[in-house]
């Protein structure tokens, strides 16, 4: 059987896990990273869970090609709901925006409580998720932004039991982890947040919008601000 090939982003989630006896792929779609997380002996079970038995379906058949039907356990619902408090070590989470996966976390705390760590991957929205982390108390282990596809993409790796340290609302959006690494993407991230604002910026009418024109201005400059500290 040939390794098992995951896109850029998939294979940066797949790269902050551990080792652990289980682990929890929910929104599992195609079942991807629990059967590479098998093969690679990252852990001894793994439950892939969706809330569409389409996903499901489909991750039936790679499971089954992968010979791996006694090794992960295919679940059906709702975010966090398919598990118990404790059952898996490892939760991931990709594949959705950061409101989403903030509401997931909240919905069924306990259980995110009680795993040793969350993998979560948000499409859209990052800084959402990150400020909801730090409301419920969720602490960054770990972090990397990637470009894949010409899109920017953030993993974090998160525990519970403290909060990380925000100076700037631009640090939100970064990652305090990032922000420390200094790589070449996260720079590269800044700017074309700057970009993306200042654009922004240029189609509001400051008499029209004045409390929107200076949240966007606000933001720049906390940017800026930002990338002189780096």
């Amino acid at each position: 059987m040939k390794k098992l090939l995951l896109s850029n982003r998939l294979e940066a989630v797949f790269n902050m896990i551990d080792k652990s006896k289980c682990l929890a792929d929910i929104g599992t779609d195609h079942g991807y990273i629990p059967i590479k997380a098998i093969l690679e002996e990252k852990c001894e079970r793994a439950i892939a869970s969706d809330i569409k038995k389409g996903p499901i379906d489909v991750a039936l058949k790679n499971i089954k090609r992968y010979g791996l039907l006694d090794k992960i356990d295919l679940r059906i619902g709702p975010g966090l709901t398919t598990l118990k408090e404790g059952e898996a070590e490892t939760i991931v989470i990709a594949g959705m925006g950061g409101n989403l996966i903030a509401d997931i976390i909240k919905n069924d705390i306990d259980v995110a409580k009680n795993s040793n760590y969350l993998i979560l991957q948000p499409v859209q929205y990052p800084e959402v998720l990150r400020q909801e982390l730090y409301n419920e108390n969720f602490y960054i282990i770990d972090e990397d932004i990637i470009k894949d596809e010409n899109k920017y993409y953030h993993i974090l790796k998160v525990t519970y039991g403290k909060k990380n340290k925000y100076n700037l609302q631009a640090e939100f959006f970064v990652g305090p982890v990032n922000i420390m690494k200094k790589s070449k993407e996260t720079l590269n991230y800044i700017d074309d947040k700057i970009i993306h604002f200042e654009k922004i910026l240029m189609g509001l009418d400051i008499n029209l919008h004045y409390n929107k024109y200076k949240e966007v201005e606000n933001l720049i400059n906390s940017f800026k601000e930002l990338k002189k500290c780096l």
